[in-house]
């Protein structure tokens, strides 16, 4: 006795796709609207506050020239001001752009 090999069924692309649609999750119109609606935490983490606003901001609570402004992970910027030959470090708010309370990172800058 001879067997036959079983053959593959082979469904055509339009009956394919109706397959894989009739299994997709359905989101109901309060959930494609809550989709769409920003993460209320996300708001919290990016800067508002531009760079060359910080660097403005920055130099002004240091009194002095700023040089350099990074950001940081937290949000907010690292803006370097020299000041009388010393360079110091000024934490601006990335939210507000008010400079954080005095933290006395001063040190020379390099000859």
């Amino acid at each position: 006795m001879s067997r036959k090999p079983a053959s593959l069924i082979v469904a055509p692309p339009a009956l394919a796709l109706a397959m894989a649609l009739a299994f997709a999750p359905v989101m109901t119109t309060q959930a494609v609207a809550q989709s769409r609606d920003p993460d209320p935490r996300s708001q919290d983490r990016g800067p508002r506050v531009s760079p060359d606003e910080a660097r403005r901001r920055g130099g002004e609570a240091g009194g002095g020239r700023p040089i350099d402004t990074q950001p940081r992970r937290d949000g907010n910027y690292s803006v370097l001001v020299e000041r009388d030959g010393r360079v110091r470090e000024v934490v601006v708010d990335g939210q507000t752009g008010q400079a954080r309370p005095d933290n006395n990172n001063q040190r020379r800058r390099p000859n």
